[in-house]
């Protein structure tokens, strides 16, 4: 009997981990993604553009309606919103093109404006607000290790789910 509570209690805490991160994935009228922005990033050069995007200081509201319409993406903990918002941004393919310190010929994430914007976007989540750099940052490296095999994954998978 315990045992059946106890399970019944772990649906419930379940379902209202993800009605609470679908009220945080629902956008409102102010959180608009700016008209110029188009998500995800599939190229390195759109990564740049991106880049430069953020670093023009004119480009400040634009900034912010990027930052509070990526926090509405929603997740259960700062793990899945992290994911969730690097999962909107960039493909796989680009995602393996990058990694946090730049090594092996590949983009430095910790040195891009895209990881302040990350920083934010998940702080901005009311589920993650209290969120640490340091929990953010281990969230993204292991996202972006990852990165090679979701884009093997993805293309490998289709023809074996092909089952009669």
């Amino acid at each position: 009997m315990l045992e059946t509570i106890k399970q019944q209690q772990d649906q419930l805490v379940a379902k209202v981990n993800y009605l609470s991160s679908r009220l945080n994935s629902t956008p409102g009228p102010d959180v608009e993604m700016p008209n110029n922005i188009h998500f995800p990033l599939e190229n390195l050069e759109a990564v740049e553009a991106f880049e430069m995007f953020l670093k023009e200081p004119s480009n400040g509201p634009a900034r912010q309606k990027v930052i509070s319409s990526l926090a509405t993406i929603g997740g259960q903990d700062v793990k899945r919103v992290t994911w969730n918002i690097l999962g909107r941004l960039f493909t796989d393919e680009v995602s393996h093109q990058i990694n946090w310190k730049g090594v092996n010929n590949k983009k430095p994430f910790s040195r891009m404006a895209t990881k302040t914007l990350l920083f934010s976007a998940v702080r901005k989540n009311t589920l993650t607000q209290s969120a640490t750099e340091a929990e953010v940052t281990k969230h993204a490296i292991r996202w972006f290790n990852l990165a090679t095999d979701r884009a093997t994954r993805r293309r490998v998978l289709p023809p074996s789910t092909q089952m009669e």
